[in-house]
């Protein structure tokens, strides 16, 4: 359907991870790095073919590691290199940051964890924001203040669903859900992907589609 290759993960503490440590903010970091890591350096995937799905929770971990990217290749600029941020960011039902889940501080406070709201602006990929209007954790208007806090380039027309709420995608609106997210790819993604045939070449200029491409969605199974 998406023709998308999916690598999911736990984070350390929750789920298939929970005998590799106790769930932390700097856990939730590493183990997305890892993940990233191996996709990166093992599988030899592009960065511009890799795109972060995160839900709720895993909208920290997926921010953090946009931005990170994002500073990686202005880092990597300098010595020529064109490694560039990742391809695309997903994130489902985000927040602000944790303390704003419970009520708006109004500024990040010492001790919140994390802080998505500072951290996406440093974002340089396309950012698609999903939300239902009726979630009761995580308040709908926090999508609105992250879409806005995106840099106007990165911004991915959101998906904002009438009557969703945080757990439940329900049947009547998957089509929809599904529809938007294949829209994103083909706006803001596929034209950048590089194939396994451009990678054996190594080639110095923009990819174009191909049968052969070959990119991977991490998702944090959240």
């Amino acid at each position: 359907m998406l023709q998308v290759n999916l690598f999911a993960y736990d984070y350390s503490g929750y789920g298939m991870g929970m005998k590799h440590g106790p769930p932390s903010e700097e856990h939730c970091y590493a183990d997305i790095e890892a993940a990233y890591d191996y996709l990166r350096n093992t599988l030899g995937i592009p960065a511009q073919n890799i795109v972060l799905y995160g839900r709720s929770l895993g909208s920290g971990p997926s921010c953090h590691l946009a931005a990170q990217t994002a500073m990686k290749s202005k880092e990597d600029a300098e010595y020529g290199s064109n490694d560039g941020p990742v391809g695309g960011l997903i994130l489902h039902a985000p927040f602000l940051s944790v303390y704003r889940v419970v009520v708006d501080t109004g500024c990040t406070l010492y001790g919140d964890k994390f802080p998505n709201l500072d951290v996406i602006p440093m974002v340089n990929s396309p950012t698609l924001l999903i939300h239902g209007t009726s979630d009761q954790i995580v308040p709908f208007h926090h999508s609105e203040r992250l879409f806005d806090a995106l840099p106007k380039s990165c911004q991915a027309r959101p998906l904002y669903i009438e009557g969703m709420s945080h757990n439940n995608v329900h049947a009547q609106v998957r089509p929809m859900f599904v529809d938007r997210v294949i829209e994103y790819l083909e706006d803001n993604v596929w034209d950048n992907v590089v194939s396994r045939t451009q990678i054996a070449r190594k080639p110095s200029t923009a990819s174009t589609r191909s049968s052969t491409r070959r990119w991977e969605i991490i998702a944090d199974s959240n």
